[in-house]
Order: structure tokens, then sequence, then C-alpha cells
């Protein structure tokens, strides 16, 4: 009995969170951000903070390996691979044990993109840089303290449901606006909704993540006041909030976006309207707006908690392994404007017991996602996407796409790598 117990304390999960708010001060405001598809004019942030946004930190470790997810509510991940380096520094782990991401959230500031700087310059600029400063060198180094502090024995499950709130947006009669306004009925979608959770040993959640293939782009560009755009953590955000708050806050709940370059949510602040000439013309709905917000971030919720209810926290000691590889494309296999040239993807794996997570800095097309979640053996693999420097979206879906056949390879390299650590 003695030498269970031993082994048991050996390889015993052990999982500390963090979440810490990061929304701007009212000095960074008003302040541009993407540029309006319908007017080609930037919006303004107006200050206004409809929902604080965060940084989440979820720390893993057993005996011999330690994890770490850091998801920002952002659009985008900057100085992506310094702050990477940065987090494996701080938790002491290599880079291939950091998922670093965002929610691809559209309603907080766009720090990640210096062709905005160049767009906008000052007093954008400095605004960003100060920003991305703050996050870099006060919030990334609390985040993973307050982690550390609360690391505890833990015990893991993990779920796979399904959510339909999701949409395939290439509706091809909006021309140059499809892909971002469109509701393609009957488009390929991926509707995979995966719950992982962390309980304490009394049963107690320290940490969920949610993984689901849908753009936090349910509120932008909205102007409900006729003041400017609103920060939030769109509907994604506001589903963490929302279970984060019925757990009393005692639980860092964390969105990681799937595959979905060309997933819209199902409802938007933003209709398509068929004019009396049959033209398709795209209209905001102002104060309709954070109404929808508020239904879609509920109904999230509610979808996540019936997930939820079936996860069995009953593995203590998972194994734990991470590991990346890099390819390079021609910028021609993806959407990227301006002259032909390679451009570098990074392609990761993180086993978490009979889990796999699928890791790739690119905007990826959801069935290239859905195909190489199915290429693996595992049942649980999901694919957490804009983990590092925002490449291109990656929208050859063919099955034999440049892309996809070289993620493919660096997958099974991965898979064989983790395998021969095994034996």
């Amino acid at each position: 009995m003695n030498n269970t117990n031993d082994k048991k304390d050996k390889n015993q999960l052990r999982v500390g969170a963090a979440r810490i708010c990061i929304t701007p001060e009212p000095e960074y405001f008003p302040m541009e951000h993407f540029r309006n598809h319908m007017t080609g004019k930037p919006s303004i942030f107006s200050g206004k903070i409809a929902e604080d946004i965060f940084f989440r930190l979820i720390l893993v470790e057993n005996a011999h390996t330690r994890l770490v997810w850091a998801v920002l509510d952002l659009p985008g991940v900057p100085e992506a691979e310094e702050v990477t380096q940065l987090i494996a520094d701080y938790a002491h782990i290599p880079e291939s044990h950091v998922i670093y991401t965002c929610t691809h959230n559209h309603s907080g500031i766009y720090a990640d993109n210096p062709v905005f700087e160049k767009w906008y310059g000052e007093p954008f600029t400095s605004k960003v840089h100060r920003y991305r400063r703050y996050l870099r060198e006060e919030i990334i180094p609390k985040a993973i303290h307050q982690a550390e502090e609360n690391l505890q024995p833990a015990v893991m499950g993990i779920q796979k449901g399904e959510c339909y709130l999701n949409v395939n947006r290439n509706e091809k009669e909006l021309g140059p606006k499809a892909g971002t306004y469109g509701f393609r009925v009957g488009g390929p979608t991926d509707r995979d909704l995966f719950v992982i959770r962390f309980d304490d040993l009394s049963g107690h959640p320290i940490a969920l993540m949610y993984n689901y293939a849908v753009h936090a782009c349910m509120m932008i560009h909205n102007n409900p006041e006729g003041k400017g755009t609103e920060i939030s953590g769109d509907f994604v955000g506001g589903a963490c909030r929302i279970i984060e708050k019925q757990y009393d806050d005692k639980a860092v709940v964390m969105f990681t976006s799937s595959a979905a370059g060309d997933m819209n949510p199902i409802m938007m602040s933003r209709v398509n309207i068929v004019e009396p000439d049959g033209s398709i013309t795209t209209k905001e709905l102002g104060a309709a707006g954070p109404i929808i917000l508020d239904f879609m971030k509920n109904r999230l919720a509610r979808d996540i908690l019936t997930v939820n209810q079936k996860v069995q926290t009953n593995t203590y000691a998972p194994t734990l392994w991470a590991g990346v590889r890099k390819f390079t494309a021609p910028s021609t296999a993806a959407d990227i404007p301006g002259p032909p040239r390679d451009i570098t993807f990074r392609i990761g794996l993180m086993v978490l017991g009979d889990a796999l997570i699928i890791v790739s800095n690119g905007e990826i097309f959801n069935q290239i996602g859905r195909r190489l979640k199915d290429s693996t053996p595992y049942k649980n693999t999901m694919m957490i996407t804009h983990a590092g420097a925002w490449t291109s979206y990656v929208k050859d879906d063919s099955g034999d796409g440049i892309y996809e056949t070289g993620a493919a390879k660096a997958l099974e390299d991965l898979l064989k790598e983790y395998r021969n650590s095994c034996c």
C-alpha cells in the first residue's frame, strides 16, 4: 500500500491558474482599430468598457514535465516569439512547452500588427508600444507568479460535445465582403466543443479550458451609442466570465480558438440585407448589438456547462509531453499580400493523458483543422490556432494544400517523437 501511495504522489498532477485584468486605462482612448470593411476607414475605440478583458494562464505539471497555456483577450499575440520565450524562461521550461495565444477578440486593442502602425502613425504607435511593454513586463511575470503560488494537487478530465453557434462565413454572393460577414448555409462547419477541467482533490474546479472553432468577432466595429466601438471580451470572453462568476471567481475559465479561419458567430451585431434591386448590403445593428451579445455569451456558457456536466475528473497522473516542428511554405500557399516569399509555420503538439492538442500560428480554415484532428488515433484531439505571430489565413482546404501537407508531416513526426519518448 505504501508503494502505491509513493507512486501516486510522485506522478500526481499539479495545477495552478491565474486571471489578470488587462483592460486599457482611460489614457489609451480614443484609439483607432481594424479598418471597417464597409467604409474602408478605421473604427475608433470610444473608451467605454462594456466588459473587462483578461490575461489567463494555466500551469500544469507533474514531477517530470511542466506545461503552460497563456491566453490574451486580444485580436492577436503581441511580440509572439519574444514573449513565448519570456514565459518559458519565467516558468523554467522549454519554449515548446508553452502555448501563447489569443481569443482573437476583435473588441480588444490591436497590439500585434505592425501594419497598423504604418496605417495610423502617432499616437496609435506609442500607445501600442506602451501596452505591449505593460503586458510583457508587468502582466506576464505577475500571472506566472500567481499560478505558481496557486499550484496544488489536481485531477483532470476531458469531454467532447457540440455547439451550434458558428457558421461558415464564405458567402460568395457578398463579393469583396465574403469571408467577413457571410452566412454560408450548408457550408462545412466544425462544431466540436471540447472541455478540459482541472479540480482540486476535494472536487472544486481550479481551471477549465474550452476549445471551439469560432471567430470572436460578434461585436466587430459595433457602435451602439454612436460614440465608437466598446471594449469587451466579445461573446467567448463573456461566456468565460459567466462561468467564472458561477465559481465565485475561484476558478479560471479559458477560451481557445480551434481552426476558425472561416467560422463566424451565427449571430452578429451586423446583418446582411437584401435590397430591392437584389444587391446585398451589410448594416450595423447599433444598440441591438449588446442585446445580441448578451444572448450569445449566455447561450455559449450554457453549452459549455452542458458539456462540463459530463466531464469526469478522475485522472490524477496524466502523461504530459510537448514538442514543436517548424516548416516553411511560399506565401502563395496562404492569403498573404505582397511579393512572394517564404513564411514559417509553427506546429506544436501537447499531450495530456488521452488528450492531444495540435497548435498552430496560422488562421486556419475549419476543414483543414478537422482533417488534422481526425488524422490522429486519439478521439480527444483538439486544435489551438493563433498561437504565435499571425502569419495569414490558410484557405486551401482541398485536402492537399501546401500548408495542410506540411502540417500533417510535422504532426506525424511529433507523434512519432512522442511515442519514442514513451519507450
